[in-house]
């Protein structure tokens, strides 16, 4: 379940923001919606280490209210997309920014294989338990050698104290290990640059002020303060760090569903070949599903986030392949009686 502390800041805080902005105005829209995440410094770093450019389709996953990827698009040109699993989030970052929001977590991300150019996630992983699941599926969505920006919270050591609610810090042995389990390479990793410029830091503490204002009798509000007390804390201690991280999806090996379909297909992998495949085919089966690309026939062209007809293209080649599969299984393992 997710934490309250962790609905109030990600949630019910986005909300606030975004009924903020419009009372004081366009201006105070980014600084705002990157409040906690991260600073024009670190945004700056991160895109050119990832070599962002107009047109460069960008996966944010874990975006909150918009801001980081709003950034992005309008000093780098990107066309963004914004994955967020808290409903108020999302709804905010479409209020505000007008870009296309999907209501996901990171761990299933609802895009085709390989079908964005680039992505970042900052200030997520501490906030997820299963951290590899997350990394994973973004290495799924990216094509080999692109770039994974990250802005991730690590730890000193394995346990901090106090401990923020909802949060688990990875270490810096930890990071780098998950990363090279999931298919990244680190490529370069410097500390976040901690200042703002006063125009930027000012805008953001004017919103929050408006929310303060407004919403300080909310229990939300208050859960959220402590947690960004305890946060600023822990800084203050030294238990804790922010890290800017440049990684590279590393080209994977043919899996075997590949091997099947180019034609190249070996049995020496063993006993468990079927089995694995099948397992294989039957997740990606379900990730095309999962997108639900009738859905889509409805809206024009210009807003899809992924061609429905090759969806539906594909949905049809892995029925093929998983039929494919579980006779290769079935011929593999004849049934002792018949051999009798």
């Amino acid at each position: 379940m997710t934490a309250s502390a962790m609905v109030a800041e990600f949630d019910d805080v986005a909300g606030w923001t975004a009924d903020a902005v419009e009372q004081l105005g366009e201006r105070y829209a980014i600084p705002a919606a990157c409040r906690g995440s991260a600073s024009p410094a670190a945004l700056a770093w991160l895109a050119e280490a990832c070599e962002l450019s107009a047109g460069t389709r960008l996966l944010d996953v874990g975006a909150g209210a918009g801001g980081p990827a709003a950034w992005a698009a309008k000093r780098f040109g990107v066309r963004p997309i914004l994955l967020e699993p808290m409903p108020a989030a999302c709804r905010a970052a479409a209020r505000l920014f007008g870009l296309p929001v999907i209501l996901a977590s990171g761990g299933r991300i609802p895009l085709r294989t390989e079908s964005v150019d680039a992505a970042w996630c900052l200030g997520v992983l501490c906030t997820v338990h299963d951290k590899a699941a997350v990394l994973r599926e973004i290495h799924r969505v990216l094509p080999p050698g692109a770039p994974l920006g990250l802005l991730v919270v690590v730890a000193r050591r394995p346990r901090v104290v106090p401990a923020p609610e909802g949060n688990l810090f990875p270490t810096q042995h930890e990071l780098v290990e998950l990363l090279a389990g999931t298919g990244f390479d680190l490529v370069e990793q410097i500390d976040q640059p901690n200042d703002a410029p006063l125009s930027w830091s000012r805008r953001a503490e004017r919103v929050a002020a408006v929310i303060a204002t407004r919403h300080r009798a909310d229990r939300a509000h208050a859960l959220a303060a402590h947690q960004s007390e305890t946060f600023t804390r822990l800084f203050a201690s030294g238990q804790i760090s922010t890290q800017l991280i440049h990684a590279a999806r590393r080209p994977a090996r043919q899996t075997p569903a590949q091997a099947i379909r180019g034609g190249t297909m070996s049995t020496s992998t063993g006993d468990n070949f079927e089995i694995e495949l099948e397992t294989e085919v039957e997740a990606e089966l379900t990730l095309a599903e999962s997108s639900r690309p009738e859905e889509l026939f409805g809206q024009p062209a210009s807003e899809w986030l992924f061609d429905p007809t090759d969806v539906q293209r594909e949905e049809v080649e892995l029925r093929n392949l998983l039929g494919a599969v579980e006779k290769l299984s079935g011929d593999s393992n004849p049934d002792p009686a018949e051999d009798a």
